[in-house]
Parts: C-alpha cells; structure tokens; sequence
C-alpha cells in the first residue's frame, strides 16, 4: 500500500485549489477598471462601480448616477479609496444619490472645496475621506450615514457647524479634530455610548469645541463623554435627556454655566467636576434636586465646590437632604415658588452663602444652611439691596405650620423673630447660636419644641413658654443671658431645657411635671434655690449638677430615685434631706458639695453609687435612718472627714456600723437615731412652726404638750415641761 503524507503544505494547497475551481464554476467576473471622460470606474460587482480620478480634477465636477461601458450599464454607488486625494483645486462636486459609500481618502487634501452635499443615500464615511479639506465651510450628514471614519474630516478649519444625525451609530477617533465648529449631536448612540479618561468626544472633535448643542433624540450622556473638553464654553442639554453619567463634563475648564432640564432623573458622581470656570448652574429637574443625598454624595460632587450661583427652575418642587451639603463657594441661591420643601441639613457648610432670593424676596444673611422652613418657606421682614446687610427681624409667613431643624442656626444678627399661630411645631436647632435675638413669642399653636432649638441664644433673657407644650428638652440650653422663664402647667417632663443657663436665679417648677430629666439645670450658677413639687417622681442624671449657687432644695416624698450626679458640685448646698419615698442614690449625686454640712439618708434607699459624696469635705453630721449597714463601694465618702464627721445611726444599730465595711471608717458612730423612724418631712418646716414626731413616728399637730423624747428637724429632743433641751 502506497502511504499519503499530508503535510501543512499539501493540506492547504488542495483548500487553495479547491476554492479557486468553486469560484470558477460560479461564474464570478474579475475585476475590470474603464475611464470615462475624466473619470476612472472600478467595477465592484456585476452592476456596479466605484468612481475616482483620471488625472487631478481643477473644476466642478458632477459625478454620475450610472454609466454604460462595453455595452454593461453600471451604477455608479461608492467613491473609491484616494479617489480624489490631493485634488487641491476641486471647488465642488456632486455626488448621486447612488452612492452608498465613500472611501478612505477620498477627498484627502481638497483644500480648494468650499461645500458639499452627501446624498441620503450614503451610510458610510471612510477614514480621512476629507481629512484637510480646510477650505471645507459646511457639511451636511444626512440620516443615512451609520459611521464615520477615524480622521474623516481632520482639520477642515474653516469649518464652523457640524450636525450628526440620529442614523450615526460610531465616529471614529479625530473624526473632526482642528475643526473650530460648534456641534450638534442628535445621535443617542453616540451620547449614550460610555467612553473612559483616554478615549471621549475630545478624542473626536477635538479639545477646542466651543459650543454642543445636544438634540432631542438623546436619552442619556454617557460616562466620559465630554471628559477634558477644555474649550467648551456652554452646553445644551435636550429635554430628552434622562440621566449624565460619571465624569460626562470632568475637567470642562472653559465651560461658564449649564443648564439641566426637566427630564434629567440621574446626574451621576463626578458629571462636572474640574468645571472649574463654571459659576452658575440652573436646574429645572425635580428629580435631580428632590433626591435625597449623602455627606459623600452631594450636588457639590457633581458640579464641584466652586459653583458661586445656582437658579432653581419652576418644576421643583423640594429639595432634598444634604442637596447642596459643603457648597462652600456658593454666594447665591434662587429657590422659587414651586417649592414647597426644604429638607435636613440641605445647605449644610455653604458658609459663602449669603444670598437666598425666596418667593421673590431678597434676604441677606451671613449664616451656614442648615435647611430651612418645610412649608412654604420664609420670609424677611426687612429686606436690602446691599450684600453687607443680613437680617434683623424675622416675620414668617401665616401660611407656615413648621419650622424645620436648622432652620436658621448661627444667624447671629438676628435679634427678633414673630411666629404665627399656624405654626405646631419648632425643629431641634431651628435658631441654635442666634445670639442678638434678645426676644421671641412663642404662640400656643406650638405643640413641640425640639432640642436646642434657642440653643446658645444668650441674648434671650426672658420666654413665656404656651400652654400647648408638654414637654421641653435642651431647648433653651446656654442661654446664659436668660433670667426669667415662665414654664405652664401643662408641661410634664424638663430635659435639658436649661443647662448651662448662667443668668437663671429662680425658677418655678409646676406641678404637672412628674420629670426632672438629665441635665436639666446642669450649670445653672445663678440659681439659688428650687422647689421640687410633690408630682416630680425622679430627678435625672446631672440635673442640678454645677449650681454652685444653690444653697437649699427641697426634695419632696414622691421622688423614689436621685440620678448620678444630681447635685454635684453644688458646692453652696449647706444641708439636704432626702425624703423616705427615694430607693436610690445614684453614682456621684452630691460629689464636690463641699459646703454640705449634713444629710439624712432614710431607710428607704436600697443602693447608694459610686463617689456619691466624694469630696464633700464640709460634712459634720451623716443621718442614716438604715438599720443595716448598706453593702457601699469603698469609694462613697471620698475625702469625706470621717475622723471628724459624726455618723449617726439608728439605736441598736452601732455595732453593725462599727464592723461594716466603709461605714466603720467612720470614727465617730452616735447610736441616736430612733428606729421606726424612716425620715423627716422638711417640707412642711417654717421659722415659726416646726413639725414634730413621737419616736414612733406619728405626727404631731403642732409643738409636744406633754414631757417626753420627741424628734425635731431629724434630731431627738427630751422635752420638760415648756423648755426644750438638745439631747
């Protein structure tokens, strides 16, 4: 058997042969090239051709739609690679409707023409096909055209306005490079197509490009489109336009001010940042403007920090948190009648702005947004046309039902503000750090006030607080010029309305509060008295902590707990007595109360915290009505003299002190105390009528009649006869 060696070469060979005989027997022509006059065809096809020159063509010159060459009539339907190249003096030329394409080269150097017309026929334009023709003033591309090649129409300097049609689905690189034109892009395939930092329509058109123009057709701008087009001086967005992708105007240095429509839903992180000559912005679009953003995503994002002026067009109708968060250049903003909304911290660290033109009113101000009222907005009762000025007396509106949080902090020139009886409710920090407001009216509409809300307003010296609030929260805290407050009796709970309310000397605590909260009057150094009523059931965590003035307080029987660091620092309390209703003492309650001369501990307190009289170095006398000694963190009686203060104790009960721990550090335990007595009421005490009790501890109605050992002012007296002596 003969043995068949089938190589590479021999395999491919047989394949060669075999194709060149199919086509062969297909009967396919070979390609024939003619000249016709001046002209030279190429034949692409059984009835067709392509079209270029004999010789180099100086005149006007009209192509044909067909020609008839050895008897065959042809169509005349490309124009053919180089098929004019270099023909410096071609002034014009007209192509057939015919003509489907024109060729790489076409018309490559054609320096000389002026104009030219490409039929709706063509759909394709080949590479450099009239890279430049610079003499080139205007082209029209009709629908038809799908692509456009690399360099196409290179360096046609003269020419100043192209058009791509919606038909054009890819352009290649330097399609229009060195052309000064302004553009117009109806095409969405090419918009919406997304590019990177190194390939974008300023690969195309070239950096130069003053003015696009985008039509009616595109849906969306896609990523990178406009990327480095540092020449562009405005834009005009269709309003067909949905959504501008990431970086789609990154680094438009040149680019002064744009305008975004109504129909864009989505701007993308970053669409015009490095747009560092654009001032000004105007946005009709509610969607983009109602958005709720974030402190990393925020308007200041998309257009960047420098953007000095932004005009809120008549389609929004709010604007969102954080909207125009740390817009730190921002002097200006027209906010119009169509809003109805202002959200949360909305123009949060815009410390430029001062300019807010709202309803057609001008207010200037000096202050950093925050947000603003929610419904509708505000108004300035006077208004000015110099920039220097800033409001004094605020007039809002009866139309208005709330004032949003942060809705004026920091206006610190403001010095009244009138609120309507429509308004319920003030939001927490609503006028934080007004510090010339000297006076407000609060109307009884107003249900709630938020924390802080005239926080830090030490200009304030006096407020009525309605009958419609229940409860009140730091409201008023730093207030330190503050001197007079007028709280109703329909307030139930006290927070921290008036910590650090320096001015304070007295105050009157209703009998509807049933709370004392945290802080409430913590720093309050003025105050020097307070009477707790009967229906408050807890006193919270540093309530009275830092009224260094404060030298009595009655506690009354319906309190059962005193918060950690109650009274701490109170350091003119002289003596306090802690009703039998109280359970607990909590961590540093009268800790630095270092005028404190004595206290009385009833048997009903269970827990005593820690450092709860630390350093009350001015104690002398310790009643604790607790027959068993409390187990107590070692730390309780900090720097409490116990080598001099007496620890008086109930009768019985001495020896238990002398070996608990803590307690037997006490080195003066008086067992004097009688048992069956939890505490003395203080409360009912005068100068002229003092309350007594039998040792068992029954009230008596006025003085003792008859001889015997009665308890006075938490102490035991032996009673003679009319003559009192202190046993």
């Amino acid at each position: 058997m003969k043995k068949i060696n089938l190589n590479k070469h021999n395999v491919t060979k047989g394949i060669f042969l075999l194709v060149f005989t199919l086509l062969c027997n297909m009967g396919v022509s070979a390609q024939r090239t003619f000249t016709i006059g001046d002209l030279k065809y190429t034949t692409t096809s059984d009835s067709t051709v392509s079209v270029s020159k004999k010789v180099s063509i100086w005149w006007k010159l009209k192509i044909p739609a067909s020609v008839e060459y050895a008897g065959t009539q042809y169509s005349v339907t490309s124009i053919g690679s180089n098929a004019f190249s270099q023909c410096s003096g071609l002034p014009s030329i007209t192509i057939p409707n015919s003509v489907t394409s024109i060729g790489k080269y076409a018309f490559d150097g054609c320096g000389g023409l002026t104009s030219i017309t490409i039929p709706n026929s063509v759909t394709s334009i080949g590479d450099f096909a009239f890279d430049d023709c610079n003499g080139l003033t205007s082209v029209t591309i009709p629908n038809s055209v799908t692509s456009i090649g690399n360099y196409a129409f290179c360096e046609c300097s003269g020419l100043t306005s192209v058009t791509i049609p919606n038909s054009v689905t890819s352009i290649g690189g330097s399609a229009f490079k060195g052309c000064t034109a302004s553009v117009t892009i109806n095409s969405n395939a090419i918009l919406s197509k997304t590019y990177s930092s190194r390939s974008s329509l300023k690969n195309i058109f070239g950096e130069q490009i003053k003015e696009y123009q985008i039509g009616n057709n595109v849906e969306k701008i896609g990523s990178h489109a406009f990327y480095g087009c540092s020449g562009l001086t405005s834009v005009t967005i269709g309003s067909s336009v949905t959504r501008i992708g990431n970086y789609a105007f990154y680094g438009c240095s040149g680019l002064t001010s744009v305008t975004i429509g109504s129909s864009v839903t989505s701007i993308e992180n970053y669409a015009f940042e490095g747009c560092t000559g654009l001032t000004s912005v105007t946005i009709n679009s509610n969607a983009i403007l109602s958005k709720t953003y974030s402190s990393r995503s925020s308007l200041k994002n998309i257009f960047g920090e420098q953007v000095k002026e932004y005009q809120i067009g008549n389609n929004v109708e709010k604007i969102g948190k954080e909207a125009f968060e740390n817009c730190s250049k921002l002097t200006s903003v027209t906010i119009p009648n169509s809003v109805t909304s202002i959200e949360y911290m909305a123009f949060y660290g815009c410390t430029g702005l001062t300019k807010v033109i709202v309803n057609d009113i001008v207010a200037w101000c000096n202050i950093s947004f925050a947000g603003l009222f929610s419904n509708p907005l505000y108004y300035a009762q006077h208004l000015y046309s110099d920039e220097n000025t800033e409001i004094t007396d605020l007039v809002i509106p009866d139309e208005v039902t709330a004032i949003s949080s942060d809705a004026f902090p920091y206006c610190r020139s403001l010095t009244s503000v009138t609120i309507p009886n429509s308004v319920t409710s003030i939001g927490s920090y609503a006028f934080f750090g007004c510090s010339s407001l000297t006076s407000v009216t609060i109307p009884n509409s107003v249900t709630s006030i938020g924390s802080y809300a005239f926080g830090n307003c030490n200009g304030l010296t006096s407020v009525i607080i309605p009958n419609s609030v229940t409860s009140i929260g730091g409201v008023f805290s730093g207030c330190s010029g503050l001197t007079s407050v007028t709280i109703p009796n329909s307030v139930t709970s006290i927070g921290g309305a008036f910590k650090g309310c320096s001015g304070l000397t007295s105050i009157t605590i209703p009998n509807s509060v049933t709370s004392i909260g945290s802080e409430a009057f913590r720093d309050c150094s003025g105050l020097t008295s307070v009477t707790i009523p009967n229906s408050v059931t807890s006193i919270g965590t540093y309530a009275f902590s830092g009224c260094s003035g404060l030298t009595s307080v009655t506690i009354p029987n319906s309190v059962t707990s005193i918060g950690g660091g109650a009274f701490r620092n109170c350091t003119d309390l002289s003596s306090v007595t802690i009703p039998n209703s109280v359970t607990i003492i909590g961590y540093q309650a009268f800790e630095g109360c270092s005028g404190l001369t004595s206290i009385t501990i009833p048997n009903s307190v269970t827990s005593i915290g820690t450092y709860a009289f630390k350093d009350c170095t001015g104690l002398t006398d310790i009643y604790c009505h607790i027959e068993e000694p409390l187990t107590i963190n070692s730390n309780v009686f900090t720097n409490v003299p116990t080598n001099t203060c007496t620890l008086h104790v109930p009768i019985g009960s001495k020896e238990k002190y002398e070996v608990a721990d803590v307690w037997k550090d006490f080195l003066n335990i008086v067992e004097d105390l009688p048992t069956g007595i939890i505490s003395i009421d203080n409360s009912q005490l005068t100068n002229d009528n003092d309350v007594w009790y039998t040792l068992n501890g029954t009230r008596l109605n006025g003085k003792p009649t008859k001889s015997g050992i009665y308890i006075k002012n938490g102490k035991k007296y032996i009673v003679n006869e009319n003559e009192n002596k202190k046993q």
